[in-house]
């Protein structure tokens, strides 16, 4: 008679697989050689020009002396800098109101006017360039409309206050998307508390919700006086000769002088001066946060 074995069959251990884990640190490294490529290795190109790019004999700082030497490239300099500060005040002047309203309004209405901030992204920024120079011409629309209602023309084209309106309506997103951003943050609780403590409206905005709606504000301003300070088309076909910023400057080297040190030197002060810019504006909101008692995320 067979007898069966008790003994169950052992399994064989099946041969371990190693499997690839991804990592944050794996998922970043596309990025960092996106950047590499493309970002920081034209950079490093542009400053090693800067310093390289000179006459036999020269100093290494030649193109920078001629920069502070030259008086017509720092009132150049100096004139871009008040450009961007300009288009920066419009900007926030403009942009508080309509981030308010925007998360004040409710159904189309919020939708219109998110439309009408997003619109400058569907458009070209050389055909809205053109719409202003039929608008603002001597013979344009203004000019038609002023006299319709009897008051004198006026010639804007070809000035600083071209340039302000035709830079300001391109950058007026990038100042009202922060500011509403750091107003929807906002505890509405906030308000009604002042408001139940005896604050009328107005002292309730200006002593609860305007402080803590300035780190939006702070932020526009700083994303919309860097994206400013390096314009070119907009200055261009606005603006004048005589009050050409600095990328102008920058072009007019490269492609009429072919002078690739000094436009170097132009891009790389250009480049100091914003990282500058954004420096002081990181400590001014990280302080005013500090203030308020605005955790960073």
């Amino acid at each position: 008679m067979t007898t069966l074995s008790n003994t169950a069959a052992v399994p064989q251990a099946k041969p371990r697989v190693r499997r690839f884990r991804l990592t944050r640190a794996t998922l970043i490294v596309p990025v960092l050689l996106f950047f590499g490529v493309f970002f920081f290795y034209p950079i490093a190109v542009m400053i090693a020009q800067s310093v390289t790019a000179r006459p036999p004999g020269a100093s290494v700082w030649t193109n920078f002396s001629w920069f502070f030497n030259d008086g017509a490239n720092v009132r150049i300099y100096w004139r871009s800098i008040l450009t961007a500060a300009r288009v920066t005040v419009f900007c926030t002047v403009v942009g508080y109101p309509m981030a308010y309203a925007m998360i004040r309004a409710k159904g189309a209405w919020k939708l219109a006017i998110l439309g009408v901030v997003l619109l400058p992204f569907w458009i070209s920024t050389v055909v809205r360039c053109f719409a202003w120079v039929v608008i603002l011409q001597d013979h344009g629309v203004l000019n038609y409309i002023l006299q319709s209602i009897g008051l004198p023309a006026v010639s804007i084209l070809g000035t600083t206050t071209a340039v302000t309106i035709g830079m300001g309506q391109v950058l007026l997103p990038f100042a009202v998307l922060p500011i509403c951003t750091s107003m929807q943050r906002i505890d509405e609780n906030l308000m009604r508390a002042a408001l139940m403590l005896g604050a009328t409206p107005v002292v309730a905005f200006l002593s609860v919700f305007l402080p803590l709606s300035m780190t939006g504000v702070f932020a526009g301003a700083m994303l919309v006086f860097v994206l400013s300070f390096g314009f070119y088309v907009t200055p261009a076909m606005l603006g004048s000769p005589q009050d050409a910023m600095l990328a102008q400057i920058i072009f007019r080297q490269i492609n009429e002088l072919l002078a690739w040190g000094r436009s170097s030197a132009l891009a790389t002060i250009l480049l100091i001066t914003t990282i500058v810019v954004l420096a002081l504006g990181s400590f001014a909101t990280r302080n005013l946060r500090s203030r308020i008692g605005i955790k960073s995320e």
